[in-house]
């Protein structure tokens, strides 16, 4: 019996394509929960095997990590010290690592601890230092750094000592306080740092305004930042600087001071004088400058004070000029300033102003006109002269010359005023009056 293969039915296939759907998704539905347990018991299988297996790892990258610098203080110790090439700004890299699945997620650029050891450095100059990074079988394995590697500049590391700290005082004390002289707490340091800048350094210095100082009587302390100059006086970079007294590293400097009030205090013008001047001179007048001066102490101390007087006295003996000299004040224990502690003391001495009179001098006519005669009323007058006690002492009346001037006269009779010519050293330094001060003279022709 002959068997002929059944061939597929067209029809039949399509309807098996119908109807697939439908059986999958019977055969889907079919214990469903169990099969859907299945497929979840099978993927965390699969996520612990991963995670439990250190050779399934993933590239992971991180940029702008940055880079520890260790051993500075060893190469320090070295005499050795990093210039430049350690800036923040540049100490940062990018690093790519291979990280293991299971710690993907929570690995971080500080893992890797990426690093420079500056204490290897053995010499000065441009160095070049690899940057080194820690690889774990935690956090994975690092591929790559970029940069690799960094440039820096070295110096020597050198100290010098006894470096003096001046102040710039600038402004000046709240109206009606002095500030007593500023001490300095120390007055010098030590600096160290790289020879090419210790070299250089001139002084150090520190601003100190006066005018911010509070309006009150007491101690003042005040912390001041320090600038480091060179021998042209400016300013060098302090950065690298250690600046350090008795081993104490100093950030600033202090400044002590003390505030007192003040007060405007009279010179006495009770100037002691000694010796007598030349004879026929006196003292005229004692002048004194300042007339006051601005003392500065404790407030109690200057509610008891209104006037200083001078230390020493004044010579006079022999002397018929005025002249200056200087005089030390008295300053009070209690007392912490004076604005002067001098005056000048002008002394003005001048000749003795005496006046002497002189009787029965004898008058006389002078130019007389030709032709004519004269009569007196009065043939004598009586003269005061006053003048230099020494100039008028040495005069007599035989000295003393009295007349009227009848010049251009004519008959007739006159009260012509009475004059005087007085034999004198000096005769312009003296003054005279004549009794009577006029006379009567009658002129008739001969």
């Amino acid at each position: 019996m002959n068997t002929e293969p059944k061939r597929n039915d067209p029809g039949s296939v399509r309807q098996a394509l119908r109807q697939a759907p439908a059986r999958f998704l019977r055969a889907c539905l079919h214990n469903w929960g169990w099969k859907l347990l299945s497929l979840f018991l099978a993927v965390c299988l699969w996520a612990g095997l991963i995670t439990q297996d250190p050779t399934l790892t993933r590239e992971r990258v991180f940029s702008d990590v940055p880079v520890t610098v260790t051993g500075t203080d060893t190469l320090i110790s070295n005499g050795l010290i990093v210039l430049s090439g350690l800036e923040d700004e540049e100490l940062s890299v990018r690093l790519r690592v291979n990280v293991p699945q299971r710690s993907y997620s929570n690995a971080q650029a500080s893992n890797y601890n990426p690093r420079v050891d500056v204490s290897r450095i053995t010499d000065t100059g441009e160095q070049t230092l690899r940057i080194q990074a820690s690889s774990t079988t935690t956090y994975g394995t690092v591929t790559s750094i970029s940069p690799d590697s960094l440039t820096v500049i070295v110096d020597e590391y050198v100290t010098n000592y006894r470096i003096p700290i001046t102040l710039n005082v600038i402004g000046s004390c709240p109206e009606g306080y002095y500030a007593s002289a500023p001490q300095l707490d120390p007055g010098t340091v030590a600096v160290s740092g790289p020879r090419t800048i210790v070299d250089q350094i001139a002084g150090i210095t520190a601003d100190y305004d006066l005018s911010r100082l509070s309006a009150k009587e007491g101690q003042v302390r005040s912390a001041l930042p320090m600038k480091v100059l060179d021998a042209e006086g400016n300013e060098l970079d302090r950065s690298l600087l250690r600046i350090t007294n008795a081993g104490v590293t100093l950030r600033t400097i202090t400044v002590e001071q003390k505030l007192y009030p003040t007060k405007a205090l009279t010179v006495s013008d009770l100037v002691q004088l000694e010796g007598e001047p030349a004879k026929g001179y006196e003292v005229k007048n004692v002048t004194i400058s300042p007339v006051s001066v601005l003392a500065a102490g404790d407030s109690t101390a200057l509610e008891t004070l209104d006037t200083l007087f001078t230390t020493a006295s004044i010579d006079l003996a022999g002397r018929s000029e005025g002249f200056a000299t200087e005089l030390t004040l008295r300053k009070p224990s209690t007392l912490s300033y004076l604005s002067t502690d001098t005056v000048t003391v002008q002394v003005e001495i001048g000749p003795i102003i005496t006046t002497e009179s002189f009787s029965g001098v004898r008058l006389s006519v002078r130019n007389l006109p030709s032709g004519l005669s004269a009569g007196l009323a009065q043939r004598t007058v009586n003269v005061d002269v006053t003048g230099p006690q020494n100039t008028v002492s040495r005069l007599s009346a035989s000295k003393i010359t009295a007349y009227v001037d009848a010049s251009g006269l004519t008959v007739g009779e006159y009260a012509l005023p009475v004059m005087l010519v007085l034999d004198a050293d000096d005769p312009d330094t003296l003054t005279w009056t004549a009794d009577p001060a006029k006379a009567s003279v009658t002129l008739l022709t001969k």
